[in-house]
């Protein structure tokens, strides 16, 4: 009975990450280049369950019949890499990577990793993220901008009024699920992430890559969720309730 109210805890407690995850997803859902988050768990106090059986040698023999689970506990968090659909904006600087890939962005003295293309202009005319960071060329340097007609190739070169002024570069990573999230739009590498490595993949001007959270997929999660949050909560009230009785029942024995 006690075992059955600590499981049921556990699993109060993995509903409420999951509830956290997708409140957290429907939040951003029209943040531009963000990234879903999917959690992942795991079996904790397992435990080795044998059978006795009879044996013509040594009388009887432990055989071992599978495994019993203690509880289930949540093992890590991690991004998911699907692409979010292109919608097209006209503006010159919204900027969107056909594939896999990410931008490189200077912010806070860190290299950043990132699928948010809706980039502007500082006073200082450099290209930046709308919350500040740098966007960064093949050369890891600051963008500059001067001038009123702007044209980025498929190649990420950027053209200002026919000429050639510096080249975007685009990043990718063999295990893009590793990355670490920074922030809601922003990813930094990890050692199970691997190097950034230079892709040659296509960018579009007057795109941006929007989130990739299906809203009506996430309610769905929730609502069942929910369910099994109430369900489990159930069987805990429940339970300490069947084991106050018997403790009343124990101690009213004469």
């Amino acid at each position: 009975m006690i075992r059955g109210m600590y499981m049921a805890a556990m699993g109060m407690l993995n509903d409420m990450y999951k509830l956290d995850r997708i409140s957290n997803d429907l939040a951003n859902v029209d943040t531009v280049g963000y990234k879903k988050d999917s959690e992942s768990f795991k079996t904790y106090l397992n435990r080795l369950m044998v059978a006795e059986l009879p044996d013509p040698i040594r009388g009887r023999k432990l055989v071992p019949i599978g495994r019993l689970e203690g509880a289930v506990v949540l093992d890590e968090v991690h991004p998911v890499m699907k692409e979010g659909a292109l919608e097209r904006t006209n503006n010159p600087l919204d900027l969107a990577i056909t594939g896999k890939g990410f931008f490189a962005v200077e912010k806070n003295g860190r290299v950043l990793y990132t699928k948010a293309g809706n980039f502007k202009l500082n006073e200082k005319g450099y290209m930046v993220t709308s919350d500040g960071g740098y966007l960064l060329n093949e050369n890891g340097g600051r963008i500059g901008i001067s001038g009123s007609n702007v044209e980025i190739s498929e190649d990420g070169t950027i053209y200002i009024d026919g000429k050639k002024i510096a080249r975007i570069a685009v990043y990718g990573f063999d295990n893009p699920e590793k990355l670490e999230k920074v922030g809601y739009t922003y990813f930094e590498r990890t050692e199970e992430s691997g190097k950034p490595k230079r892709l040659s993949v296509g960018i579009k001007q007057g795109y941006i890559e929007r989130s990739n959270v299906n809203a009506l997929r996430e309610m769905v999660g929730m609502i069942k969720a929910l369910r099994h949050f109430e369900i489990s909560q159930r069987v805990v009230t429940t339970s300490d309730e069947l084991l106050g009785r018997l403790m009343n029942s124990v101690g009213s024995l004469r």
